[in-house]
């Protein structure tokens, strides 16, 4: 595919993963997967992941951060979720995937976080 679905920026020794879809759905999770894994595999134990632009992510989305949190606490790593539209937030709260991430509502709350 010709489009990217994260942008990846680092600030200190935090690595900051934000996510460009709307929508994350089965036809872009495999690209959004081989993505972060990519990012992943390059050694950062810190992650941030600012969902700020996605207003809504299914199964298949919601995999992949499960799948990076497992790798990240197998380094002893931290990731932290940001900036959820509403949608989302009530999505991690139903699915109480609050239960396994910290979650603030902005990007200065998540870098406190790491600190």
């Amino acid at each position: 595919m010709s489009y990217k679905t994260i942008e990846v920026s680092t600030e200190k020794d935090i690595t900051i993963i934000k996510v460009m879809q709307k929508r994350i759905f089965l036809e872009i999770s495999d690209q959004f997967r081989d993505e972060v894994i990519s990012v992943i595999e390059d050694g950062g134990t810190k992650l941030i992941f600012d969902l700020s632009q996605v207003h809504v992510m299914n199964s298949s989305g919601l995999g992949v951060l499960m799948l990076a949190r497992d790798k990240i606490e197998k380094r002893d790593g931290k990731i932290v979720i940001c900036c959820l539209m509403p949608l989302m937030d009530e999505i991690f709260t139903r699915m109480r995937f609050t239960h396994f991430f910290e979650v603030t509502k902005d990007f200065k709350g998540a870098i406190e976080k790491m600190e």
